[in-house]
């Protein structure tokens, strides 16, 4: 399955979280409402709910306190003399406050009524308002006169409210308490926002109580499916760890607790009265604090799959540094109780010798004398530790420490030493002795191999010579004298390699034209060139450059690099040759196009036996390049393969003579 299927189905199921968590908040919250509500039946009313029997008593309780208790004139609207019970009285028109309540509150005893109708010829007297609240709240009104309660609110009926404050103190004081709701509620106050609830919570309740275990159900399954495709593997099996997963658990938590905290106050907005303003950041807030979830989340799952949940919190960092510690230090004593106790025992001795005046001052710095005499001679030994080390390090492996001078630990090291040196000069034997078995191997079968081949060669000539009339023979002649002549090719070119590879070659070194052997190379493939259609074009920078080499084996290199590039060079095209003076080196580089797609790298286009093309079609052993690298190395130069695409380069750097 691969980590794109994988991240595919990670973001699937983050999608979909949130969208069950919404649901889930949203029954669980239905639910809730409805058994606030005194589990709201199928056919009850909204008028008989609890919370509207809650609103509506607080609504009662406070026009009476403002009205009676704490009236402030800054309420009146308008006011008017009218008729109360047969005496002259005055109604006072309050400015609106909750629209959908309507009420008429008479003072008898001061003949004042206070009502927050507006006043029209409809409402300008007690009767006609009255009528009114009659007709316009028949579907919900609550009236209390002459000490009897009228109303359709089955919980605010006179049985139920007679012991409660506000009722009794509108007894007291001789009130007539008219009221009730608009048939029509005209705004979204409270009253008409607890009737939308209402009426949604009684008609999902039964969705909802479905919703809340299928729903939770849900989130676990998407959690537990999410939480199986977080932390994606690499090619090595290991967990793929960002920043945040690699940090110390402490720091990781804080930082998501602070990506939190940034959610939690655009929730703060939510205060606003600006619903647009609610709406977005409530939205963003939410976003920020479900990202904080998904973070949290991850860095925890990848932790586990890593195993790295414990060993990341500072509570293990702190036991590892103290145990790492705390062992570090037990090794260390452990090393140096010996020059403990000697100190110590020094000391000791030197407060006894105090003891005894003269003779014991003698006596001390006769225990200096020989204690600086240890201390020296410990000293000379680990150096003489030390030279030898440096020598085996510089490549000198002939060393040797007689282990009978040392005592101690310090005889202990010395046989390490010996091991070391003895162990290095054995595998140095031992690769000499290899290389020299195969180039001893390769130089004497290829002249078994020679002396044969020599023979089939003459006779293949011999008989070449002859009057053959049958064409077979002849084809069967010519096919033996290739193949005879290419293995004579690489028995040479296998005795040349072993030399080069090995260093048994022997250099006349000399100072040497380079540009002029370049151009006589290139004048001999001249011929070879035209005929696949190759152009050289040489860019010399500086006239007369000039290298110490062996001028034999140079110009075998350049003749390997000229084949190479003949056979494998792209016909009809261009070979470029650059030579360049780079402060005190001489850098000569070949380019050209391959006529075969690479797909081969540098390394091992440069092993033994193998070519550009795969299907060996080509002529050749498949040594020239190698060779040319060990000759060139041998002459204290450097040989280089660069592939770029199709683009083959070759560079050659020597030091200038």
């Amino acid at each position: 399955m691969s980590n794109t299927f994988k991240s595919g189905i990670k973001i699937a199921c983050y999608i979909t979280l949130p969208i069950l968590i919404i649901v889930l908040i949203l029954a669980i919250a239905n639910v809730s409402y409805v058994y606030s509500q005194g589990q709201i039946k199928e056919n009850e009313e909204f008028k008989d709910s609890q919370s509207f029997t809650d609103t509506y008593e607080n609504y009662i309780s406070l026009m009476f306190n403002r009205v009676i208790n704490e009236y402030d004139k800054s309420w009146e609207d308008k006011q008017e003399d009218v008729d109360i019970n047969g005496q002259k009285g005055m109604i006072i028109y309050v400015s609106e406050e909750y629209i959908n309540f309507k009420f008429l509150i008479i003072d008898k005893n001061n003949n004042i009524a206070y009502t927050n109708l507006e006043h029209t010829m409809n409402t300008d007297s007690i009767e006609k308002i009255k009528e009114f609240l009659r007709i316009n709240s028949s579907n919900i009104y609550w009236n209390y006169e002459e000490g009897l309660v009228s109303t359709n609110i089955s919980k605010l009926t006179l049985e139920n409210i007679k012991y409660k404050n506000f009722f009794e103190e509108i007894e007291d004081k001789n009130i007539s308490y008219f009221s009730g709701i608009n048939n029509e509620l005209i705004i979204s106050d409270n009253i008409k926002l607890q009737n939308i609830m209402f009426n949604v919570s009684k008609n999902f309740y039964t969705p909802s109580i479905v919703a809340i275990p299928i729903s939770s159900i849900l989130i676990i399954m998407v959690i537990v499916i999410g939480a199986r495709f977080i932390g994606l593997r690499d090619e090595n099996g290991k967990v793929i760890l960002n920043w945040l997963d690699r940090q110390v658990l402490f720091l990781a938590l804080l930082i998501i607790s602070i990506i939190f905290s940034i959610g939690v106050m655009f929730f703060s907005a939510i205060a606003s009265n600006d619903y647009v303003i609610m709406f977005i950041f409530g939205f963003i807030g939410s976003i920020i604090i479900y990202l904080s979830g998904v973070l949290l989340l991850e860095t925890l799952v990848k932790r586990i799959k890593a195993r790295t949940l414990i060993k990341n919190t500072i509570i293990y960092k702190f036991y590892k540094w103290l145990r790492d510690g705390t062992s570090k230090t037990l090794n260390r004593i452990n090393k140096t109780y010996k020059i403990v106790i000697y100190f110590i025992c020094f000391v000791i001795a030197n407060l006894i010798l105090l003891q005894f005046n003269d003779i014991g001052i003698l006596l001390i710095i006769a225990l200096w004398i020989f204690v600086i005499y240890k201390v020296n001679n410990s000293a000379i030994q680990f150096y003489e530790i030390k030279d030898a080390l440096q020598e085996i390090y510089n490549g000198n492996v002939e060393v040797y420490l007689n282990e009978e001078n040392y005592k101690g630990d310090l005889k202990e090291v010395s046989r390490y030493v010996n091991d070391i040196a003895g162990g290095f000069s054995n595998a140095i034997s031992e690769q000499l002795k290899s290389e020299r078995m195969k180039t001893e191997l390769i130089t004497n079968v290829s002249h078994d191999i020679k002396t044969p081949l020599t023979s089939i060669i003459n006779y293949v000539d011999l008989l070449e010579k002859e009057n053959i009339d049958n064409e077979n023979i002849k084809k069967y002649l010519e096919i033996i004298d290739n193949k005879s002549q290419k293995l004579k090719k690489l028995t040479e070119d296998l005795v040349e390699a072993s030399k080069a590879s090995s260093g048994n070659i022997k250099l006349n070194i000399e100072r040497i034209n380079l540009d002029e052997l370049i151009k006589q190379e290139i004048g001999e493939f001249e011929d070879k060139f035209n005929k696949i259609g190759l152009t050289t074009i040489l860019d010399i920078k500086d006239k007369n450059i000039y290298i110490n080499a062996d001028g034999r084996y140079i110009a075998r290199v350049l003749d390997n690099i000229f084949s190479n590039i003949s056979k494998y060079a792209l016909e009809n095209s261009r070979v470029y040759i650059d030579v360049n003076r780079q402060n005190d080196e001489i850098v000569v580089i070949f380019k050209n196009i391959s006529k075969e797609k690479l797909n081969i790298s540098e390394e091992e286009l440069m092993q033994r036996f193998v070519r550009g093309d795969e299907s060996r079609n080509t002529e050749g052993s498949g040594l020239g390049l190698s060779i040319s690298e060990s000759l060139t190395k041998l002459q204290g130069g450097e040989f280089k393969i660069n592939i770029d695409g199709d683009l083959f380069k070759v560079i050659l750097v020597f030091k200038e003579a």
